[in-house]
């Protein structure tokens, strides 16, 4: 599972120089702390947290799996799986940019007691319709669609809440610590729910993820502070502060070659991803079990980075995984496309996920770190918008583009494009300069 005002050298500057509203939760580290466990761990509010998004990640995984097999079990319409999957997917298109803006309005614990109550209740009323035995597909849409808005809202405050709960340099680990949980949950979640469909029914993983939310609920309530947002311009409007994080995007060097990055990843890189049944039927001649190891294998390249990137806990390679990381993609991805033995196909695998995570990891971290605290939301919110909006049109792009060259050779091309757009994003000047800016903290 997604990018300030005026981010001149002297406001980021500044910025370093002020003690993060997080340190007092985090309180006084040490210059050095063991890289194992990760340190952000160390600080309870985060270690809490972070705990309490087990049970939902793994229910979230459990949820994709089941939805599109229950909408097929109802329908026998390969269309209405479809049309439940763009109902669901569509507000990621739309409302994150908006959530960023709420974000950045109304305390980050607040939304998200909201947001996850929503996600909670359109779970269980997924979980009833399923076992009602009455179900319709406008009913399954519309359930899909209230999901999807509420967590196009949560996902950026979730981002942004990072930051208020850890130290500025603790931020690396704590977003790694997040895709840790994110590629664990995604190795074993399809694994649960394909037990639960074979023995109990879809409607069993969805009452799971509507009861996961109880924990997150419970701990936004008794350990999370209710931290206030950051004062903004006086007779700001909701639009205004959508149009101020739009002209930051556009005109901010340092933004505008992250969300570059981020558009040409999405694009160009993750869009392959519906397209690896294709290869593995086609290219590696398996079945459904090749395809499902080949999906688990990229759970396993993502645990790896996420694992290694939190113990190191600060900042000292952030711009380094960008380009770094794109080089990894780029070069992994390239080789799966032209894989023909699933054992060059699975390490390619481990690399993609690395790589993406990696380059995840380092823009989601420099947006929350190197930019006015109080447009991290509504950053957030575009960086989100970016990686959901665009995936979708670079696979029909390929899809297209396949019918002119060999699909796989566009999707080898697109991914060394990535590559050398994070190289140039990451040594040009506003990227390469955040560690002079910094000597000791990069």
């Amino acid at each position: 599972m997604i990018l300030a005002v005026e981010t001149t050298t002297e406001v980021i500057a500044e910025t370093a120089a002020q003690p993060a509203a997080s340190n007092v939760l985090a309180g006084a580290e040490a210059p050095r702390v063991p890289r194992f466990p990760p340190p952000a761990l160390r600080v309870r509010p985060f270690r809490w947290y972070w705990a309490a998004q087990w049970p939902v990640l793994l229910g979230m995984w459990m949820q994709v799996v089941a939805l599109g097999y229950f909408v097929f079990q109802v329908t026998g319409s390969q269309t209405a799986v479809g049309v439940v999957a763009a109902c669901q997917g569509l507000p990621a298109i739309v409302f994150p940019l908006a959530g960023g803006v709420v974000a950045d309005r109304v305390p980050r614990r607040r939304i998200l007691l909201v947001t996850q109550s929503i996600l909670g209740v359109s779970s269980c009323s997924l979980a009833v319709v399923a076992f009602s035995g009455h179900a319709s597909l406008a009913a399954i849409a519309l359930v899909a669609f209230v999901f999807g808005s509420a967590d196009s809202v949560d996902l950026p405050t979730r981002q942004a809440l990072i930051g208020d709960l850890v130290d500025r340099e603790l931020v690396v680990s704590a977003v790694a610590l997040g895709s840790v949980t994110m590629s664990t949950c995604r190795i074993i979640g399809p694994s649960i729910a394909g037990l639960l469909l074979a023995t109990v029914g879809p409607g069993a993983c969805f009452l799971a993820l509507g009861l996961a939310y109880i924990v997150p609920i419970s701990v936004l309530l008794t350990v999370i502070p209710d931290i206030k947002p950051l004062p903004r311009r006086a007779g700001s409007s909701p639009m205004g502060d959508i149009a101020a994080g739009l002209r930051l995007a556009l005109h901010d060097p340092m933004v505008r070659l992250l969300v570059i990055s981020a558009a040409t990843l999405s694009f160009l890189g993750v869009a392959y991803m519906p397209y690896l049944p294709v290869l593995a039927k086609t290219a590696l001649h398996g079945d459904a079990r090749v395809l499902g190891l080949m999906y688990s294998t990229g759970g396993v390249g993502g645990l790896a980075a996420g694992l290694i990137i939190a113990s190191l806990g600060r900042g000292s390679t952030r711009v380094r995984m960008l380009v770094g990381g794109g080089v990894i993609y780029a070069f992994s991805l390239f080789t799966l496309s032209h894989a023909q033995l699933l054992g060059v196909a699975l390490p390619a695998l481990v690399g993609v996920s690395f790589g993406f995570l990696a380059m995840n990891t380092s823009m989601t971290t420099l947006l929350q770190t190197e930019t006015d605290p109080a447009m991290r939301g509504r950053l957030l919110g575009i960086y989100t918008m970016i990686l959901a909006g665009l995936q979708p049109l670079g696979t029909l792009f390929y899809g297209l583009v396949g019918h002119v060259v060999p699909l796989f050779d566009a999707i080898g091309v697109g991914a060394l494009v990535v590559g050398v757009v994070a190289v140039v994003a990451g040594t040009r000047a506003p990227l390469r300069n955040i560690g002079s800016l910094h000597p000791a903290t990069r």
